[in-house]
C-alpha cells in the first residue's frame, strides 16, 4: 500500500488481527518526492507506480532501487511529441510487459499546507478549467518508448485491461462515464462509448475475476437539474472564482459508497452500494482476489479520504 505522502507499507493476512491483516507501521520505503496513485507489480516483481509527480516510476522489490520509467511522451509518439507527462493517474500491465496508463490533466498537483501533493485540488482546477486534457499512453518496455493512444478526455482515471489485452476500459470521471479503447487488432486506436450516465462519480476500474470490470465510485452522481450545477457548468467567471473559493467554503464529499459491475458490452451485472457511507465511502479503487477454493472472491476498496482499506466477501 501507498500514502499520499509516498511512503511503501506492507500487510499481510493474520487471523489474531483486527480485520484479518497485520500491517507493518513502518514503511518499506519512500519513493521520493511526490503522490503515488494506481500501482501494479509487473512480471520481473518490481512495483510500477504512477506518480502524479514524477510519472511513471518503478521501485524494485528486491533492490530497492527506484527509477524514473517515463517523464515525458517521447519524441517518436504521433500525438504531443515531446510534452510532459503532468498527471499520472492509474496504469495497466499486459502480459508482454507494455504499461497502459492514464495522464488526468495538464494540471500538476500542488503541495498543500499538510506536505502533500493535492491531486484533489488539481482535479478541481481541472474540472473549473473545462478542457479535455485527459490523456491514455503506453509504455513499450523494448523501446523505452512513451507514446499517447489516446486524448481529448475530461479527467482520464483508472484503465484495466481486457482478458485477451485487445482493449482498455478507462473512466472518464468528470462525464460520469467509461470508454473502450482498443490497443490491438484491427480497431487499434479506436475509441468507443462503454457505458455513459453512471451513478456515481467514477474513478479506479479493475478487472474482475469473471473477465468483467469493477468501477469505484468515490461520489454519487451530481443533481445535473439543479439551477446552481447548471450555472458552474456554463459559466466560466462562476468557476473561475469557484477556484479560488477557500476549500472550507467548498460543498465537501458526501459520505457514500460504491462500485459497479460491467462486461465488455457496457451491461452493468452487480451494483453494490453503501448509502449512507456507515461501512465505507468515496470508494477511489477497487481490487478483486479469489479468496481460496470454494471461498468465492475478496473485494478489496481503497478511499479517498480515509486512512485505511476495506474489503467485501463475495460468494
Amino acid at each position: 500500500m501507498l500514502d499520499r505522502y509516498n511512503h511503501l507499507y506492507e500487510a499481510w493476512p493474520d487471523t489474531a488481527a483486527p480485520g484479518g491483516y497485520k500491517l507493518n507501521t513502518q514503511p518499506l520505503a519512500k519513493l521520493g518526492a511526490g503522490r503515488p496513485l494506481g500501482y501494479h507489480f509487473d512480471h520481473e516483481g518490481n512495483l510500477i507506480v504512477c506518480d502524479s509527480l514524477k510519472g511513471l516510476i518503478k521501485y524494485g522489490y528486491t533492490s530497492g532501487a527506484i527509477t524514473l520509467v517515463a517523464t515525458h511522451v517521447s519524441d517518436t509518439s504521433p500525438l504531443d511529441p515531446g510534452s510532459e507527462i503532468t498527471y499520472a493517474n492509474d496504469l495497466a500491465i499486459a502480459s508482454d510487459g507494455t504499461i497502459y496508463f492514464t495522464s488526468c490533466t495538464d494540471i500538476v498537483p500542488p503541495l498543500n499546507q499538510l506536505g502533500f501533493y493535492d491531486t484533489y485540488r488539481a482535479w478541481f482546477l481541472g474540472l473549473v478549467q473545462g478542457l479535455p486534457k485527459g490523456l491514455l499512453l503506453k509504455f513499450d518496455p523494448k523501446t523505452h518508448e512513451t507514446h499517447v493512444i489516446a486524448k481529448g478526455f475530461y479527467y482520464a482515471n483508472g484503465v484495466a485491461l481486457s482478458p485477451d489485452e485487445e482493449y482498455i476500459v478507462m473512466a472518464e470521471t468528470d462525464r460520469l462515464r467509461a470508454h473502450k479503447i482498443w490497443v490491438k487488432g484491427p480497431q487499434a486506436g479506436k475509441v468507443e462509448l462503454l457505458i455513459d450516465h453512471l451513478p456515481g462519480v467514477p474513478d479506479g476500474v479493475d478487472a474482475a475475476v469473471d473477465g468483467k470490470f469493477w468501477i469505484s465510485l468515490v461520489a454519487p452522481a451530481p443533481p445535473f437539474k439543479s439551477a446552481v450545477l447548471t450555472r458552474f457548468i456554463h459559466n466560466p467567471a462562476v468557476r473561475a472564482v469557484y477556484a479560488w473559493l477557500p476549500p472550507k467554503s467548498r460543498p465537501g464529499l458526501r459520505a457514500w459508497g460504491a462500485v459497479v459491475k460491467v462486461n465488455g458490452d457496457g451491461y452493468i451485472t452487480d451494483f453494490l452500494v453503501d448509502v449512507a457511507g456507515r461501512a465505507v465511502s468515496t470508494i477511489s479503487a477497487v481490487s478483486e482476489e479469489p479468496a481460496g477454493p470454494g471461498r468465492g472472491t475478496r473485494l478489496f476498496l481503497g478511499n479517498l479520504v480515509g486512512a485505511y482499506v476495506s474489503y467485501v466477501d463475495l460468494p
